[in-house]
């Protein structure tokens, strides 16, 4: 569940690349279009959150939600951008964070240890 290695740097690239998209695709054309304070700040809440790894499969479906509301205030057709945000988005929602994240730091693998014999009555 949070891999580390090459597959964790593959999630790092992938969650600071979603939370680019969502900055070109999100927050630039809305904030241009002075769209709702309450979205712009779940828009960058997403990105922080995508950016440190904290709640990531919440962060990517919210990034899903934002790139839709976004797709529909532009009025026009349906940019690359959107469908490649939210394909990824989707992705990572799936995969996870990756080892290098808050995520494993909170919810990583533990060790847990069982004493045997005598100790374990006590």
């Amino acid at each position: 569940m949070f891999p580390t290695g090459r597959p964790g740097y593959a999630l790092l690239l992938m969650r600071a690349a979603l939370g680019l998209m969502v900055l070109a695709g999100v927050i630039a054309p809305l904030a241009s279009r002075e769209a709702s304070p309450v979205v712009l700040l779940l828009a960058w809440v997403a990105v922080i959150s995508l950016a440190v790894g904290v709640l990531t499969p919440v962060a990517s479906l919210l990034c899903v939600v934002l790139e839709l509301i976004a797709w529909r205030a532009s009025g026009g057709d349906l940019e690359v951008v959107y469908v490649c945000s939210v394909i990824t988005a989707l992705a990572l929602a799936l995969l996870g964070p990756g080892g290098y994240s808050v995520d494993a730091r909170l919810f990583g693998r533990r060790q847990v240890i069982f004493r045997s014999g005598e100790d374990s009555n006590r």
